[in-house]
């Protein structure tokens, strides 16, 4: 895991010193964007026609994700509205706590530790997480802040849903060139239908720039979290818990629920799950709680806190849990 992580985290440092230059800053949304858009989907598709057939795809390797994760942000949102000081961070605490990066982490730290036959399975591992914390966070904090905004009287349902909550699903779905070229890869590795060189070369060439890029725009997107962080707003104590809820209990309680169903998830499913699980949070976080919350403070400092403290997290979890 270390061997993995180690030149992972260094690009990070590096966008992280880049993020001191101002063209470098003023540049971080266009790397985002050529990242979102053309890299990662690239490099995900990719790694999924790449990976050798596993033979079987068990359905419990996507519910546990998509059962577990929801469970513990509920349990954290809840958690933090019981504490009357924590009251006004339960939406960020509970979505940094369990929105991990599994896409600039996750997928190749999966194929780096278990082998390019886990390609495939972080793919769509990757797919359920992302599909999910896309949606329900924008969508929950969209609904909950209407119902507030309308003081008790009656909502029109069909107007909320046409103009507030349709383009959210829209744009993190139909919209999404992550979904599109993960659905192209899965309709190239289980049907007969396979894609010219001309398409596929091109595409690997991108994707071939996805993680150094991306984790490079990780470094940078360090810097606001961390005016963020200076600037207050965002109390150690649920802090402290959203970082261990990400790095320490949904790797745990994921690896819990594993055991009972090894067998027919095997190793490589296993080890997915456990490593997906593991990851610190995602950089979206920051930009949602900005976005839904109107404070991404206390996200940025959860992101920042388990980013850094990730790269011993990850080897523990590695040994003693993988």
């Amino acid at each position: 895991m270390l061997t993995v992580i180690a030149p992972m985290f260094l690009l990070i440092v590096v966008g992280f010193g880049a993020g001191f230059v101002g063209r470098f800053r003023q540049a971080a949304g266009h790397l985002n964007a050529f990242v979102f858009y053309f890299a990662l989907p690239s490099f995900i598709y990719t790694t999924m026609v790449s990976a050798p057939p596993l033979g079987s795809f068990p359905a419990v390797g996507l519910l546990i994700p998509l059962t577990l994760t929801p469970l513990l942000a509920v349990g954290l949102y809840l958690l933090c509205r019981a504490v009357g000081r924590w009251r006004d961070h339960a939406g960020p605490a509970s979505l940094a706590g369990t929105f991990g990066n599994v896409g600039y982490f996750g997928i190749p730290i999966s194929v780096g530790v278990l082998g390019p036959e886990a390609g495939l399975v972080a793919g769509l591992v990757h797919t359920a997480h992302n599909v999910f914390f896309m949606n329900a966070y924008p969508m929950v904090r969209t609904a909950v802040h209407a119902s507030r905004a309308s003081s008790g009287r009656p909502q029109n349902l069909r107007q909320l849903w046409r103009e507030r909550l349709w383009p959210i699903l829209r744009r993190a779905v139909l919209l999404n060139p992550v979904l599109g070229f993960i659905l192209l890869a899965l309709l190239t590795v289980f049907t007969p239908v396979q894609m010219p060189a001309l398409f596929n070369e091109p595409v690997e060439m991108i994707g071939q720039t996805a993680v150094p890029l991306a984790l490079f725009c990780v470094g940078l997107a360090l810097h606001p979290a961390l005016a963020g962080v200076r600037s207050g707003g965002a109390p150690a104590a649920p802090v402290i818990f959203g970082a261990t809820a990400k790095l320490l209990i949904l790797p745990v309680i994921t690896w819990a629920a594993v055991l009972p169903f090894y067998d027919q998830l095997g190793p490589v499913w296993a080890g997915v799950l456990i490593i997906m699980a593991a990851t610190p949070s995602s950089t979206t976080v920051f930009l949602f709680a900005e976005e839904y919350d109107g404070d991404g403070r206390l996200a940025a400092a959860i992101l920042v806190l388990s980013t850094a403290l990730s790269l011993v997290t990850l080897p523990v979890v590695a040994e003693f849990i993988l």
